[in-house]
Order: C-alpha cells, then sequence, then structure tokens
C-alpha cells in the first residue's frame, strides 16, 4: 500500500515536469512567433533585405516549433503516431493560407494544452524516471 502510493506520488511529480515543460514550450514558441511577426510586420517595407530574410527563417522555426511540439505531446498522450503527424501536418499547412494562423495557432495551443493536463500517460522519454513495478 505505501510503496503504491510512493509509485503514484512520483508519476504525478513526473507529469507535473511533462506539462510544465511542455507548456513553456508551445507558449514560448507561440508568443516568440507572435512577436517575430509583429516586428517583421512593423520594419519590412523600410528594413535591409538580409535582415527581412532572417527575421522570416526565424518566424518559420518558431511556426513549426509550435506544431511540432504539440505533435510530440499528442502522441505522449496517446495519440497515433500516424494519425498525429496528419493532423499537425495538415493544421500547419492550413495556418500558412491567408491569416488563417490567427485562429489556428491559438486554437491548436489551448486544445494542446487541455489535453496535456487531462492526459494520466508519461512519454516514453520520462519512463525511466518512474520506479519499476
Amino acid at each position: 500500500m505505501e510503496n503504491n502510493k510512493a509509485n503514484d506520488f512520483i508519476k504525478n511529480e513526473v507529469l507535473k515536469i511533462e506539462n510544465r515543460l511542455f507548456f513553456a514550450r508551445i507558449l514560448g514558441s507561440a508568443i516568440g512567433y507572435a512577436l517575430i511577426t509583429l516586428w517583421l510586420n512593423s520594419i519590412r517595407a523600410t528594413a535591409s533585405l538580409w535582415f527581412v530574410w532572417v527575421l522570416i527563417i526565424i518566424q518559420f522555426a518558431l511556426y513549426f516549433s509550435i506544431f511540432i511540439a504539440g505533435y510530440r505531446r499528442s502522441v505522449a498522450c496517446g495519440l497515433n503516431k500516424t494519425l498525429g503527424l496528419i493532423i499537425f501536418t495538415a493544421l500547419a499547412i492550413l495556418g500558412r493560407i491567408n491569416d488563417w494562423e490567427l485562429a489556428i495557432i491559438p486554437l491548436a495551443v489551448i486544445i494542446m494544452l487541455i489535453v496535456s493536463t487531462m492526459t494520466k500517460n508519461v512519454s516514453e522519454e520520462k519512463r525511466h524516471l518512474l520506479p519499476e513495478k
């Protein structure tokens, strides 16, 4: 009985760590993407071309890191890898159409934060932290 409580405590702590890391990763990427996008839109006409391209590359890296983080966490939450890849690839492509990223990114972030909080699965990368049964 006592061993079971200890195992549950350790599992809950590992889940908290995973959730906090995921929250920081996805929120950091989303906020960084929004800030770079706003900055890029304000200086695009006046800045030198090489600087604009550097910002565009950073913007794309942050954009795709949002969906990569969501995909990795969804697989850890129990979603099939192939299905997750299809869903997040479709969302990433749809987000690049006109201004759809204004709706897709916040929805994807909010849904993934909720799903991540509700899940009780520890990812394969962190299973070594759990005690053996």
